[in-house]
């Protein structure tokens, strides 16, 4: 599959300011100049089939951290504002509030009355995705610069009734991170900036004003995991690779209280690695049950029950896995109703362990039914981010794991 990552540029003096620039023009800040150094620092072994960039200063000195050879694309310059160009964010709010809310809860308005709208916004970044896709081929990679609007329509396009609050876009020099090809493409990691910290600005700042934050940790990696086979709710223990990469998870995100665990072993396991207590097992964090599935391998599946692997997979039904497992609307609904009755303490990180599906099936109920079908499975011992507020919870990131960046297997 084609492996694209979308990058936002550092940060510039009109962000400091708290002017919207659009297609304005800004240097960036000191801070923005060290964001791009750490930027380049993480991403300097890692080649790059193509680069792209936005035309606009704030993108092309970041996509320099990461080649020299980058070319300029015009459809990856931001948002056209419309009236709302170089207005303060305040300005906004006051005097177009409800505007501006309505557009970032889904309306297909025009930015600033005469701009752009979401899906023109969308649409011209799927075109340049897609054809730098084609461009490199389904083995090859690219690296995309562009802005924070740019980068909530393609996010938007993936998680379409995600709900979309207006300044908390991806942040400066964030990495994300989609696998997939033209007409497919699945959203494998967001809003990481694991280079400048281990949590995001914001998840950092709603803990500091008392807010609580849930660390969804996907379990290390099992023989299964690497046999293709389906675990569901049977017992796997870490094989030695996961067993490093949990280890090498306690060293980069440091320990942890309280955190939840799934009771099964691949969790658990990975769980009290990162945990200064004894981890609190709680059944519902279980992944989703197989049924007649567990153990066998998909090709297995797909062979012995192709019509029904067929009425799932294809045709998306959502039919019990394995007969009498579960389907994905239980295990969505056994996330939402455990995850949102943990007891997770103000103003700090909760660990919760659990599986890809399980994890997979909660965010995807932050971005609509059809959501989860746009997300790849979190890689093993990765960490997705949520922030608890009153509006509901709110996607941080999604399967952030610098501490795999080095390992021959994630």
């Amino acid at each position: 599959m084609t492996q694209i990552v979308l990058i936002r540029h550092a940060e510039s003096a009109a962000n400091v300011a708290g002017w919207w620039q659009g297609r304005g023009d800004a240097d960036l800040s000191p801070e923005g100049a060290a964001q791009v150094a750490a930027l380049g620092a993480r991403l300097s072994d890692r080649p790059f089939d193509a680069v792209l960039t936005s035309p606009l200063a704030r993108a092309r000195e970041t996509a320099a951290a990461i080649s020299y050879e980058s070319r300029t694309e015009a459809d990856l310059i931001e948002v056209d504002l419309g009236a709302w160009e170089d207005v303060s964010i305040g300005d906004v709010m006051h005097d177009h509030g409800d505007l501006l809310r309505s557009i970032y809860r889904g309306s297909d308005d025009r930015f600033g009355g005469t701009g752009e709208r979401f899906s023109e916004v969308a649409a011209r970044a799927m075109d340049v995705v897609n054809q730098v896709a084609e461009d490199v081929g389904p083995d090859g990679s690219a690296a995309i610069v562009t802005h924070g609007g740019v980068i909530d329509a393609v996010f938007s396009t993936l998680m379409p009734s995600s709900i979309r609050r207006p300044h908390r876009m991806v942040s400066n020099t964030a990495l994300t991170h989609l696998v997939g090809g033209p007409g497919r493409w699945w959203l494998a990691r967001f809003n990481d900036t694991t280079h400048l910290g281990t949590l995001s600005p914001f998840a950092q700042s709603h803990l500091a004003s008392g807010g609580r934050v849930l660390a969804l940790i996907r379990h290390g990696r099992t023989r299964a995991n690497v046999e293709g086979r389906a675990q569901g709710q049977s017992c796997w223990g870490l094989d030695e690779v996961g067993e490093a990469q949990a280890a090498r998870l306690a060293g980069w995100y440091g320990p942890l209280d309280p955190v939840f665990s799934s009771p099964l072993d691949r969790a658990l396991a990975t769980a009290t690695a990162i945990s200064t207590s004894e981890p609190i097992q709680i059944d519902g964090l279980k992944e989703i049950a197989m049924g007649e599935w567990e153990g066998l391998s998909f090709t297995e599946i797909r062979e012995r029950w192709p019509e029904t692997t067929r009425a799932i997979f294809e045709e998306e039904q959502d039919l019990p896995r394995g007969g009498h497992g579960e389907t994905w609307q239980a295990v969505t609904e056994r996330a939402i109703s455990t995850l949102g009755g943990l007891p997770a303490p103000p103003g700090r990180v909760t660990g919760v362990v659990s599986h890809g599906g399980l994890i997979r099936a909660y965010v995807g109920t932050l971005g609509g039914s059809q959501a989860s079908r746009s997300l790849a499975t979190p890689d093993n011992t990765s960490v997705t981010h949520v922030a608890l507020t009153d509006d509901g919870p709110i996607l941080c990131d999604y399967a952030v794991a610098p501490h795999l960046d080095e390992m021959a297997v994630i």
